[in-house]
């Protein structure tokens, strides 16, 4: 799932993990293909995609939207932007959900025209995966 609008296991609270630095990295390879500047990796936006993939793991949904019909707006509104949007990603049972992720993420339309948007600035990325190794991933981007 994609969206923008304009205007657990274990994972620190501050840094990223390698999974999450994985994601990035490739992230940026993508962009870089594509000639765009590179994102920059934000905590404060990371810790709002590990939030929101912790709930939709512990409260049984995907969705942009939680159960209250909040957005990435709310949840991100401790956080300065301009611009803000958010890729969703869930898949289960598989040990290296990296390449996955970004390999699925580029082949729709909607998430590939998100990470490839030239205004985005800054990301965040957050995993949590479940007892039952449910993955949930959020990439949240922001221009400043």
């Amino acid at each position: 799932m994609a969206l923008a609008i304009l205007l657990g296991s274990g994972i620190a609270a501050f840094g990223q993990s390698s999974d999450e630095s994985v994601i990035h990295d490739l992230i940026n390879r993508e962009r870089s293909r594509s000639r765009l500047a590179m994102l920059q990796w934000d905590d404060d936006l990371a810790r709002v995609a590990r939030n929101f993939s912790r709930q939709m793991a512990r409260d049984g949904f995907f969705s942009h939207s939680d159960r209250q019909g909040r957005t990435v707006i709310q949840r991100a509104s401790r956080v300065s932007w301009s611009k803000i949007g958010e890729n969703l990603f869930m898949a289960a049972g598989m040990d290296d959900i990296t390449s996955f992720a970004v390999r699925g993420w580029m082949k729709s339309s909607t998430h590939r025209r998100n990470l490839l948007d030239r205004e985005w600035t800054d990301t965040g990325i957050g995993i949590y995966r479940t007892r039952d190794n449910q993955i949930f991933v959020t990439q949240v981007f922001v221009r400043r």
